[in-house]
């Protein structure tokens, strides 16, 4: 089973979310940020190095403007023991590939301690012979594997400078001693991004899920940052895309309303303390304070947060950061779960 939130429920933390939920619908009626409760939900990045250069991602393309580095174990705990009476899901990844952290084990770890679900995103490089018994006794709930190919060629055309026989060997291990000894965790979803180099290949991804023996099989959309990008690699198929493209123009499906629940759910966390508004905040070009300074809570109720959720019930679209946004829009596709 993928996530049972009832595991996680305590009488706190579901006073918190009724917080969050109502606060969040008085503040879409009175037009103005009302805030009762914590985070549900955080990203937080153990590092935004990656080992590999995909054209649409920051950390890979070295185009991020803020500083490389590494989450320390201390910093943390620390954030966890802020978080743990009211939050209870924690995605540790953000930018960059988390297993390049050796001591994201000790985080898993510590987070599940604290009866938190932990969610992983990674490309799998860092999945071997060598690194599966670690892997493996320390598991997230959820391992997100992300290849978004099934050979060499479609594989390395978004994953440039990876390599699909590593990716590929590296799950079926995984899958394999998982199963032979007998574990639930973690939870295996295939993630793979359609685009125009890889949408023929979607009956054999399916195919290729049940044959690795992986949990979920998910067709994710592809996110742009230019008109040129969409002509390259957007799938001709409007069902696996976010965008319309009309006449040079490059326009989400998003309506973009004067909303986003987001900002009352969830926060997110950079590998330095910096506290941004969500993940489409990849430069941390929207801080909203430091966890070296402030607690979370002092930076969840400060006034940049609040003028930040201000600005998205005033004018949504007047936010460069939310153009893009796909709060509220279908960006996973289920294909097959088992």
């Amino acid at each position: 089973m993928e996530f049972n939130p009832l595991k996680y429920i305590t009488p706190f933390r579901a006073i918190n979310v009724i917080k969050v939920v109502s606060s969040f619908t008085v503040s879409r009626v009175i037009r103005k940020p009302v805030v009762w409760g914590m985070p549900i939900s955080y990203s937080i990045e153990p590092t935004n190095h990656c080992n590999l250069k995909c054209p649409e991602c920051p950390s890979g393309l070295g185009t991020l403007t803020r500083p490389l580095g590494l989450l320390s174990v201390e910093d943390f705990k620390t954030i966890i023991d802020q978080v743990k009476d009211t939050g209870f899901y924690v995605q540790l990844y953000f930018q960059g590939e988390p297993y390049i952290n050796k001591n994201l084990p000790e985080m898993i770890r510590y987070a599940q301690s604290k009866n938190i679900y932990i969610s992983i995103s990674t490309n799998g490089h860092f999945v071997n012979v060598k690194t599966i018994d670690n892997i493996l006794n320390n598991a997230p709930d959820k391992l997100i594997y992300s290849m978004d190919g099934l050979d060499e060629e479609s594989y390395q055309n978004y994953r440039v400078g990876g390599s699909f026989k590593k990716a590929d060997e590296g799950l079926r291990f995984l899958i394999k001693k998982r199963n032979e000894l007998g574990r639930k965790k973690p939870f295996v979803e295939f993630q793979f991004i359609v685009m125009k180099q890889n949408e023929h290949l979607l009956d054999e991804v399916k195919k290729y899920g049940k044959d690795v023996g992986v949990n979920k099989v998910v067709f994710k959309t592809m996110q742009v940052s230019s008109y040129e990008n969409a002509l390259h690699f957007l799938p001709s198929n409007q069902k696996y895309s976010r965008y319309i493209v009309n006449n040079g123009t490059l326009k989400i499906k998003n309506k973009l309303k004067n909303h986003c629940f987001a900002l009352w759910r969830t926060s997110v966390i950079t590998w330095d303390g910096k506290v941004v508004p969500c993940c489409f905040d990849k430069d941390a070009n929207f801080g909203l304070g430091e966890l070296k300074e402030k607690s979370m809570k002092e930076i969840w109720l400060s006034e940049p947060y609040r003028n930040f959720r201000q600005g998205v019930l005033n004018n949504r679209k007047g936010l460069s950061m939310c153009t893009n946004c796909t709060e509220g829009l279908k960006i996973n596709i289920l294909e097959l779960e088992h």
